[in-house]
């Protein structure tokens, strides 16, 4: 429950969404998230107000928002950055 309404973390149809409701004043967090034989390290960021969302899985730019979920056997890196006080 702490990972969906505050975390913000939601997987549907094989992808994982963000939508973080997190406490103004913390930095963000980060999280090892496993699917299968896969991990996913994710590190999520507040930044200033008006700031753009962007995700980031392994370098690049994911337009819709979310990642894709694979069981490749590789850890991946995912960067997110959501403006402070974001929904």
């Amino acid at each position: 429950l702490i990972v969906e309404s505050l975390l913000g973390l939601r997987l549907e149809g094989g992808k994982l969404y963000f939508a973080p409701v997190l406490p103004a004043d913390w930095p963000g967090f980060s999280l090892d998230y496993r699917h299968h034989d896969t991990s996913y390290r994710i590190e999520l960021r507040q930044g200033e107000p008006g700031t753009a969302n962007t995700v980031l899985l392994d370098g690049v730019l994911q337009e819709d928002g979310c990642i894709p979920l694979v069981d490749d056997g590789v850890e991946h890196s995912v960067g997110v950055d959501i403006p402070r006080g974001a929904p």
